[in-house]
């Protein structure tokens, strides 16, 4: 087995554990929002989402900088774009 293999088959192995904790995670929070259900006001439902969003459930945030995009257009095309 060399590095590259021995890397590859850690990684797949981290990954394989991090969803694991993330199911387990969606597990109780769905369970807490079953428990919670019956407490709640009258025509009011309680999504697991309610209770907590997860890191890995948010969409990732698009940060960008037009303006510097722009000026590097323009520095790359002699400032004819």
């Amino acid at each position: 087995m060399t590095f590259i293999d021995f890397q590859l088959a850690a990684e797949g192995f981290f990954n394989l554990e991090e969803r694991r904790q993330q199911s387990e995670w969606e597990r109780m929070r769905w369970l807490g929002a079953l428990l919670l259900s019956p407490h709640a006001k009258k025509g009011q439902s309680i999504k697991p989402q309610d209770i907590a969003t997860f890191p890995w459930e948010k969409k990732p945030k698009h940060k960008g900088n037009n303006q510097l995009l722009k000026n590097a257009l323009k520095s790359a095309t002699n400032g004819k774009a």
